[in-house]
């Protein structure tokens, strides 16, 4: 019963902040106005004519709604091909204004997951917070072993109002999928499922753990990378303990590295390493600000810290998305057209020669700029955004791709404006043809893709018999879209109303012929006496005309 009200509460709330922001149309359109007391609907009727700009007001809606929807915003700040660029900008500034947790409750929590206090656990422990975000709060401490760490702790009670949030944001979004047919068309319910996801891995430090000693793993050889080392003796699913890294933010090395041949060669150790974690190993840092990326001078070393995004991509996508950016570098339409139909969810019903054209128009503006000034980035957003203009859904794992380009590429004009990513990916993409190209590569995937038609082969007389029993047993299930369920009613209403039509025909000739017949043999009865045949012809006739009107005015005849 706790968690109803609090749930109902937190409706309530949210609610009463769309209103607030200009968006209580929503509210009523979804039918949740009986929710808002009398004072939230007249304010939600004052603010219906908000003149704010609308990137402004959801930043500001998301802030005023807490943790939840803040991440929310900042996951939906890489989904370019959803949202217009102002939202987006909007979105990509979403702060976490929340205050800092107080140092008893931190001290408690430690406790509870530790099994000692801070003061047993650690050597010392800084009292004062480095930083504290909307999920978690960070402190400075020191081993008994003498390693200097970050101890990540999470907010106490934050996990269950998350969850409970997006309980509620699955709701919403299957009660907008109802009412809007551009929310059916962009499947708001899975991209929110799919967000949703992403939050709750989030939530869960030792997920974050895990992703940081994959990515570590991936540079074990490259002594040029440095990933923080995990403390598993001090981590939980709520306490995350890692190695402190002492280095300058990426966006600072301009001014910290004067010489320009060192600050071409960190430019290229970013390159090479995010071409690492995308293209050969398909595990990469899902969000590469500047805070999340450290130079450290005394080693020369390029620093990544905070796993809690990560973007995965299976090895066919790797393959593929190495295929879209070849077909940009090469103009080849044809190749960029057939990765992303192989990346992608594409509607059986797209406009194949439009989409074609839309993508050969941006691969040829590519052409016309010179290779040192290509923006790959927003080259690669330009082609989801088409995609998803043709109703092309693409996978986040893409989107996020193009967002972590976009960064990178941003990073490395602020370290020297010369360079361009481009020219420093350009030695690593062609070592990537010339492995693709290798007879020896060429020869595993041949054999690979013949393994798996074999066994889709092997599978197909079991699959149709179980489709023939299912049809002789009268169990065989239709999946019939909703584009054709219109088109389907309107050909069942056309042929009930032309049956409608023969029968009132049929009925009204009889009427008639019993009149002829009446008028012939004719007696002298009490009905007769009433004129009950020209009562009921004129009944009949009057129905008849009515029928007929009613069929032609549906225009389903």
């Amino acid at each position: 019963m706790t968690d109803k009200l609090r749930r109902l509460t937190r409706y309530k709330e949210i609610l009463s902040l769309l209103g607030k922001y200009g968006f209580g149309y929503l509210i009523e359109e979804v039918g949740l106005s009986q929710l808002l007391s009398f004072k939230d609907r007249i304010k939600a009727d004052f603010e219906k004519e908000n003149t704010q700009e609308m990137g402004v007001r959801i930043r500001g809606l998301l802030e005023e709604l807490g943790p939840t929807f803040i991440k929310l915003g900042q996951l939906l700040s890489i989904r370019s091909d959803l949202l217009p660029d102002d939202v987006i900008k909007e979105l990509e500034t979403l702060q976490d204004n929340v205050p800092p947790v107080p140092i008893d409750e931190i001290k408690k929590k430690l406790t509870q997951e530790l099994g000692k206090p801070p003061e047993e656990t650690f050597y010392s422990f800084n009292e004062d917070y480095v930083a504290a975000a909307s999920i978690g709060q960070v402190h400075e401490a020191v081993l008994w072993t003498g390693e200097k760490v970050m101890v990540k702790i999470q907010r106490p009670g934050i996990r269950k109002n998350v969850h409970t949030d997006l309980e509620i944001l699955q709701d919403l979004s299957r009660l907008l999928e109802q009412n809007y047919d551009w929310a059916e068309q962009y499947n708001v319910t899975e991209i929110t499922k799919e967000l949703s996801d992403s939050i709750r891995k989030e939530l869960d430090y030792l997920e974050e753990a895990r992703n940081t000693e994959t990515i570590a793993f991936q540079f074990e050889d490259n002594e040029k990378i440095k990933v923080p080392e995990i403390f598993w003796d001090y981590t939980t699913s709520y306490i995350l303990t890692m190695e402190k890294i002492d280095g300058i933010k990426i966006t600072d090395v301009k001014l910290k590295v004067e010489d320009k041949e060192k600050r071409r060669e960190i430019a290229d150790l970013l390159v090479q390493s995010f071409i690492t974690q995308i293209l050969r190993e398909g595990f990469f840092h899902g969000d590469p600000h500047p805070g999340n990326m450290l130079y450290i001078e005394d080693s020369a070393q390029l620093a990544y810290i905070d796993f809690g995004q990560v973007g995965r991509l299976s090895g066919r996508m790797r393959y593929n998305t190495a295929s879209m950016m070849i077909g940009l570098i090469r103009e080849d339409t044809g190749m960029i057209v057939k990765a992303l139909y192989r990346l992608s969810d594409v509607p059986s019903d797209v406009d194949e020669k439009k989409f074609f054209d839309d993508v050969d128009r941006i691969s040829k503006t590519v052409s016309r700029v010179p290779l040192g000034e290509m923006d790959l980035g927003m080259t690669v957003k330009d082609l989801l955004s088409t995609a998803q203009e043709h109703r092309i859904i693409v996978p986040t794992e893409l989107t996020m791709l193009g967002k972590t380009l976009i960064t990178v590429e941003g990073i490395i004009s602020g370290i020297d404006p010369e360079l361009n990513l481009i020219q420093l990916a350009r030695p690593y993409a062609e070592e990537l043809v010339m492995e693709r190209y290798n007879p020896i590569n060429i020869g595993k995937r041949l054999f690979k893709d013949a393994e798996e038609i074999s066994e889709t082969i092997t599978k197909l007389p079991g699959r149709v018999d179980e489709v023939l029993e299912q049809a002789a047993d009268g169990e065989l299930k239709l999946k019939i879209s909703l584009s054709q369920i219109d088109s389907i009613f309107n050909k069942i209403d056309r042929i009930s109303n032309q049956v409608s039509f023969s029968l009132t025909l049929l009925a009204f000739s009889i009427v008639v012929l019993g009149l002829i017949i009446g008028a012939a043999f004719g007696t002298n009865t009490l009905l007769t006496s009433i004129h009950a045949l020209e009562i009921g012809f004129a009944v009949a006739f009057l129905m008849f005309l009515w029928i007929i009107y009613s069929i032609l005015r549906s225009g389903r005849f």
